[in-house]
């Protein structure tokens, strides 16, 4: 059977599922598309590369394109529409926090480029450290609320968001002449 980097993502995306990050391992992996483990390494060097591509799988199922033509919505709904999804993304898979917040990207998906996204707000008018900053600013601040959920607050998220949103417009303001 050929394998296809899509089937083995979807696989180990539905054995997270099934088993949790504990339970991923090459073998388990191997077994649940009734391969032999050594034919996966042909196309994931580790299991650290595999959780990327499967963090950016799950990514670009939520993120919203960082093309204004794509997203017609201004940056601060851009970011929010964004945020909701890497939230909703992160909390709808077993462990999936644990694989977005490990994940190393690999720029292979236009979606998920953080130059392009870093772009989109220096062309709303901040300036790049600032666009840079509050690309991290609002990551860090959704796998941080993400991480520290139960059963997961709407209210209490879009309270932080809301504000973090706040003081970036606040901040853009006063770039402006």
């Amino acid at each position: 059977m050929a394998l296809e980097r899509a089937t083995i993502i979807s696989a180990a995306l539905e054995l997270l599922d099934e088993v949790g990050i504990a339970g991923l391992s090459n073998r388990a992996l191997a077994a649940k598309l009734g391969v032999k483990g050594p034919s996966l390494y042909w196309h994931f060097k580790n299991m650290a590369e595999l959780h990327s591509q499967m963090a950016e799988a799950m990514l670009a199922e939520v993120m919203p394109s960082p093309d204004p033509k794509a997203f017609s919505g201004g940056w601060r709904e851009w970011l929010a529409v964004g945020a909701w999804g890497l939230r909703g993304v992160a909390l709808s898979r077993r462990n999936g926090v644990e694989i977005l917040a490990n994940a190393r990207p690999t720029g292979t998906n236009p979606l998920l480029s953080f130059p392009a996204m870093v772009g989109r707000l220096e062309a709303a008018g901040f300036a790049p450290d600032a666009a840079r900053g509050a690309m991290i600013a609002i990551g860090r601040y959704v796998m941080g609320s993400a991480r520290s959920e139960n059963a997961g607050s709407d209210a209490d998220f879009a309270f932080g968001l809301e504000t973090l949103l706040d003081g970036l417009e606040v901040r853009l303001a006063r770039t402006k002449p």
